[in-house]
């Protein structure tokens, strides 16, 4: 994972910027970008992430399906042993790639092709 003064440098390179006047950019980025999720906005950095608010609400016991009846899973259809549980309700910041960051992820069915190339290794190495 790259510091911010690497991530610096690395502006500095590309475009010629002094480190100062880079520096002062990212950290007034993050200030609007705390401004705006702790009002409950969404944040888009564009080209490169969208932090947004997942929003689950609460459920009652047995809402989602009753004691006898079927339902879809991913491994297929089964039969409840019992009531859904309940659930609280629960807010998360969540982060999507957009952008040249989008397209670099893997699709699903690509997975075991990246897994392959040097990147994929060195992300399983570190991961797993």
């Amino acid at each position: 994972m790259l510091r911010k003064t690497e991530i610096v440098a690395q502006i500095e390179d590309l475009t010629g910027v002094k480190p100062g006047l880079s520096k002062a950019v990212l950290d007034a980025l993050a200030t609007i970008a705390a401004e705006e999720i702790a009002a409950g906005n969404d944040f888009t950095v564009p080209g490169v992430v969208r932090l947004s608010w997942r929003y689950k609400p609460s459920r009652k016991k047995g809402e989602a399906y009753k004691k006898g009846e079927t339902y879809m899973t991913p491994g297929g259809e089964k039969v409840a042993e019992a009531d859904s549980p309940a659930r609280k309700a629960s807010v998360r910041l969540a982060a999507a790639p957009t952008g040249e960051v989008g397209r670099a992820r893997p699709k699903r069915d690509e997975m075991s092709r990246f897994l392959q190339t040097r990147a994929g290794k060195a992300i399983s190495s570190r991961k797993g």
